[in-house]
């Protein structure tokens, strides 16, 4: 962000500009913020996607074509690991 500010030689306000490197621009700061929401969507899609594995029983799991233990491997994984 760039803000201008009085030049100590000149009393002129305005002349001299410097760059505020402490506050990031606005659109970086909505961007990142926009990330951390998606990737904690994510991680909860995971979560649920996991719990309704384990509650399946063998047979709906056959009926997928899924194994117990290819299921087991699944829902062992924390919520942040694909």
């Amino acid at each position: 962000m760039i803000r201008t500010v009085p030049d100590r030689q000149n009393s002129s306000p305005g002349l001299d500009t410097y760059s505020d490197r402490h506050t990031p621009p606005p659109s970086l700061v909505v961007a990142l913020a926009l990330n951390v929401l998606s990737m904690l969507q994510i991680w909860r899609e995971r979560a649920r996607s996991r719990r309704e594995l384990a509650a399946r029983s063998d047979r709906e799991l056959q009926d997928i074509g899924a194994s117990q233990s290819s299921i087991s491997n699944e829902i062992s994984k924390p919520f942040w690991r694909a």
